[in-house]
């Protein structure tokens, strides 16, 4: 069996949602495209020898519509034999095009593959898949309340007993280690600069918070509380059975 080799990684910035995000103004496949291209620039890679391209994307409605994987691949100038597709397994679906490719190349089925992902939130919401509908309806049986990501959460931490000062501490710790990674450069050569609207370019994480500590976010609300999903959530599924 051939062992799969990880030769480069590029992203884009991480961006803000509305208002004011750079990033809001931009298409999803075009966010997408930009990295395929750089990807293949910067390894002078000819992208006709691309055997597939396989995206994560969550949210497939509205601009990720129409198999965003393809939409991009062809967007970036690829050659239109080289052939792409798009997989949804929610939160870990980006990291499932890398399963899907390390295990297609082990398999001797592919030789050169693209594994990425993409998601807008500012265009596409959180939730905007299930609008107006009851995606869960057929499983209400089985899963009468079933939680979205947010009570998930609260699960989770209720469940291994993980206190809110524990993940605010967490919290506060990732952003000072990612604001040091950035001021020294760390992030310098995965981030790919994307082309604004306006004619600006854009190349930093809007996310990342340089002056919060576990003090300042202690003092915010919590996110996820009874008076948020009342009837439809009720307390009766704050714990996870062992």
């Amino acid at each position: 069996m051939r062992s799969a080799v990880l030769v480069d990684a590029v992203r884009t910035p991480f961006g803000r949602g509305k208002p004011g995000g750079a990033l809001t103004g931009i298409h999803p496949a075009t966010l997408l495209a930009t990295t395929l291209r750089t990807l293949a620039n910067r390894n002078d890679l000819d992208a006709g020898l691309v055997d597939d391209v396989i995206a994560g994307c969550v949210t497939q409605v509205g601009d990720p519509t129409q198999n965003v994987a393809r939409t991009a691949t062809l967007a970036a100038g690829f050659p239109e034999r080289v052939p792409s597709t798009t997989v949804d397994r929610q939160c870990g679906s980006s990291q499932q095009a890398v399963h899907f490719a390390a295990q297609g190349v082990s398999a001797d089925a592919y030789d050169i593959i693209i594994a990425c992902g993409v998601e807008s939130m500012s265009r596409v919401p959180m939730g905007s898949g299930v609008r107006g509908g009851e995606p869960h309806a057929p499983l209400a049986e089985r899963h009468p309340e079933l939680p979205h990501q947010g009570i998930g959460a609260e699960l989770v931490s209720s469940r291994w007993k993980i206190s809110r000062d524990e993940l605010d501490e967490f919290a506060a710790r990732s952003h000072a280690r990612a604001a040091a990674t950035a001021k020294s450069g760390g992030f310098d050569r995965e981030i790919v600069a994307v082309p604004l609207n306006d004619g600006r370019v854009h190349a930093t994480d809007e996310t990342i918070r340089n002056s919060t500590d576990a003090a300042a976010l202690a003092s915010l609300s919590p996110a996820f509380t009874d008076e948020h999903y009342g009837a439809t959530y009720p307390k009766t599924i704050v714990e996870i059975p062992a």
